[in-house]
């Protein structure tokens, strides 16, 4: 009798229980829109790359104002104990004040330019949260769609059944 199981495929051996779960692996579900889903995670992997590319290049330009920053503050040192000092102090200083200048219009210029990099920065988290919405939207339909899928095997395997039992009875009446 082992041996004779053996011969059957799988889904014939195990027992009715067993038989749903089997026959629905054997059953694919194809997700009719599954190109759709494919295109709109490339989609939402892009924006994701071009968020994460953009927040760095943030990053980077608030290191630079920050070193700008840093800069002035050891300038601004350097002129208080070069004041200090006897003698020849004043070209010195004159020079670190032209210095002061120059570097508060790059640090004036390089906030303009972090603020339209935040603008950017921000539009790409737009973009990317937009597809991330189209992607859980997809991803709902394909799970709606495999529970329909689903029921509808269980229900023709529940039919089946009947009608496998109700020829049954009728051959064993008829007996």
């Amino acid at each position: 009798m082992l041996e004779a199981n053996q011969n059957k495929p799988k889904r014939f051996v195990e027992s009715n229980s067993k038989r749903n779960e089997q026959e629905v692996c054997y059953m694919k579900f194809k997700f009719g829109m599954q190109k759709v889903l494919d295109h709109r995670q490339i989609k939402m992997d892009l924006a994701r790359k071009d968020y994460l590319e953009a927040q760095a290049f943030l990053a980077d330009e608030q290191k630079k104002l920050q070193e700008m920053i840093d800069v002035k503050n050891r300038s601004l040192t350097q002129r208080s104990s070069l004041a200090g000092q006897a003698t020849g102090w004043q070209e010195q200083v004159n020079q670190i004040n032209h210095f002061l200048t120059l570097q508060d219009l790059r640090i004036a210029q390089q906030n303009e330019r972090l603020l339209k990099i935040e603008k950017v920065v921000e539009s790409r988290r737009e973009i990317l949260k937009d597809a991330l919405t189209e992607v859980k939207i997809m991803e709902r339909l394909k799970e709606k769609k495999k529970a329909d899928f689903l029921q509808e095997v269980r229900e023709k395997e529940a039919k089946e059944l009947d009608e496998i039992a109700s020829t049954r009875f009728v051959r064993t009446t008829k007996a």
